[in-house]
């Protein structure tokens, strides 16, 4: 029997504070203030269960790089708290859970829900033939903007504000894993996994994972002319200062300040957007 922490673990579950708001988000734009909880509910497990999937595949896909690297070893498929074959049912389950989310919600969503777990299958893999893996990880989870939209208006968006927002979040999303990958720079040269860090240096990565939050930055900026409202205009102060702080605070040579750059500044500034997103349709 799986502990719950142990299962909580191996998902990543602390990891949904970086995409579920921005799922919501979507929901957000389409409802225009006209909430149906249900219906939010039901996008929560969707997106839930999707991470899930998409996490436990990336374990089972690494596996065998994970039970060579030191910051790995307490990992629960690497220790055998989690077997593999439980690791698989487990997915087969996340991936069920997904799928019948998506039938209740509407029959666009069912329909482009395969090309979801697509985005998830193939993402695990990039990373041993591409450094730019970072941003094909910030696209697929950024898709979920889209996906919040979808579920609650099932016609494909024509709305900039949108796309604006799908674009901040994947951008965001790939430049902090250009950090949070800091410390196997050395483990993954030495088994040819790629990154940014890897291919560039640290020195050149940071400042490409700057380039990529600047962009961030643009993208949230641009969106005020769209979302003209004041509490938008006040709450992207602390959005854009957390995304700056981020870059200030990470010591390459300290792993806990890679961690409080990648966990501790970014944690707020999803619920911060979504905060800012509600109060404008009040």
């Amino acid at each position: 029997m799986i502990s719950v922490r142990k299962f909580l673990e191996y998902i990543k579950f602390e990891h949904t504070v970086f995409d579920l708001p921005f799922v919501w988000a979507g929901g957000v734009i389409a409802s225009q203030g006209h909430y149906d909880i249900l219906t939010f509910l039901v996008i929560t497990i969707a997106a839930v269960s999707a991470r899930a999937t998409a996490m436990s595949v990336n374990r089972i896909l690494g596996k065998k790089y994970d039970v060579i690297n030191p910051r790995k070893k307490t990992w629960p498929l690497v220790t055998g708290a989690i077997k593999s074959s439980t690791a698989l049912q487990l997915t087969i389950v996340f991936a069920l859970i997904f799928e019948l989310s998506a039938f209740l919600l509407n029959r666009l969503v069912l329909l482009l829900s395969p090309l979801v777990l697509v985005l998830f299958l193939t993402d695990p893999l990039l990373k041993r033939y591409t450094p730019w893996r970072h941003l094909y990880m910030g696209f697929t989870i950024g898709v979920g903007v889209l996906g919040g939209y979808l579920a609650v208006t099932p016609v494909i968006p024509s709305s900039p504000e949108v796309y604006l927002v799908f674009l901040a979040s994947s951008l965001w999303i790939g430049g902090f894993d250009m950090i949070y990958v800091i410390p196997d720079i050395e483990f993954d040269r030495i088994n040819g996994l790629k990154t940014v860090m890897t291919q560039y240096g640290v020195r050149r990565g940071l400042a490409i994972s700057a380039a990529v939050h600047a962009m961030t930055a643009f993208a949230f900026i641009a969106l005020a002319f769209y979302i003209q409202s004041v509490w938008y205009y006040i709450i992207l102060v602390p959005i854009i200062s957390l995304i700056v702080i981020q870059h200030i605070i990470v010591d390459p040579e300290n792993p806990r300040s890679i961690r409080m750059s990648f966990l501790g500044a970014n944690s707020f500034i999803g619920f911060l957007f979504l905060l800012a997103l509600v109060l404008y349709y009040m």
